[in-house]
């Protein structure tokens, strides 16, 4: 779960770096996206390769695969909800 509430903090550090005119990324918020990634496959992969490992219950790695998509998911449905309504004002 750990994982989970450090996901956004890439995102949230590059996202003000920009993107062009023409709405690419630039190199920082690539960065930043590209760290997120790492973070959230890690959360996911990391309780796969312990219960495996056999160092943790297969079942506590459900447990904590489905809690790191819970907590994600809700990220990222927060963050939809608020980008769409800031875009609907402009």
């Amino acid at each position: 779960m750990a994982a989970g509430l450090r996901t956004p903090l890439p995102n949230a550090v590059f996202a003000h770096c920009g993107s062009d005119e023409y709405g690419e990324s630039s190199g920082p918020v690539d960065l930043g996206r590209f760290f997120t990634s790492i973070i959230v496959v890690s959360g996911f992969a990391l309780p796969i390769i312990l219960a495996h490992s056999e160092v943790i219950d297969p079942k506590a790695s459900v447990m904590s695969i489905i809690g790191g998509g819970l907590v994600y998911g809700t990220i990222l449905a927060y963050s939809a909800a608020f980008s769409q309504e800031d875009s609907d004002y402009e």
